[in-house]
């Protein structure tokens, strides 16, 4: 029994009472998350049969909760909280890889509380969840103050205390800003060695 469908740009999802995904149509960007794809339908039992070519393909078997298709990519809360995004991901929409495309299910890092919606458009998504316990309202706190000098703190605290969500965003917070400074570095040795030679 399907519990809920959405619809993308070129493909659709529904997930059944079960808690299973079926995706089909469009998956040239990986919005199926299946992998790359040929052509521009899910399932093809051969190239000339056209009657069998958007049939709905199990992408999860279990445990989805809600589900939510953009433009070129889709998303999922599962029921235990994690998110998972595939498709084009070139705005970091679908998920934390830095790649175009994310051609299967990823992890989207952190999400503090119980999902209650999930959203997702052209080139970005959005998840509104409901922090109700103290540990929870204390990691949102603590996530609005992370910052360079403090990161592998609070990264610290919230690994020994099970705050994974906000220990990952630590650590993409670093990293990031580790990438940042390392550019930032090139540019000015750059300019230097420019202006060495002026």
């Amino acid at each position: 029994v399907i519990r809920d469908v959405s619809c993308g740009g070129v493909h659709s999802c529904a997930v059944t009472e079960d808690g299973a995904l079926y995706a089909w149509g469009g998956g040239h960007v990986g919005q199926l998350g299946l992998g790359p794809q040929s052509g521009f339908f899910s399932c093809a039992l051969n190239g000339s049969d056209m009657l069998l070519r958007n049939i709905p393909v199990l992408v999860i078997p279990s445990g989805v909760q809600l589900v939510t298709c953009g433009h070129s990519h889709t998303l999922v809360s599962m029921k235990d909280s994690r998110i998972y995004g595939w498709g084009y991901n070139s705005y970091g929409q679908a998920a934390n890889e830095k790649s175009t495309y994310a051609w299967f299910p990823s992890p989207v890092d952190w999400c503090v509380g119980e999902v209650r919606r999930l959203a997702a458009g052209g080139g970005h998504s959005a998840v509104l969840t409901d922090a109700c316990s103290l540990k929870e309202l204390c990691e949102f706190k603590l996530a609005e103050t992370v910052n360079m000098s403090n990161a592998l703190l609070i990264e610290d605290v919230a690994s020994r205390t099970g705050g994974d969500a906000l220990a990952r965003l630590c650590e993409k917070l670093r990293e990031h800003l580790v990438e940042q400074g390392e550019c930032e570095l090139l540019e000015n040795q750059m300019i230097e060695e420019v202006e060495a030679k002026a």
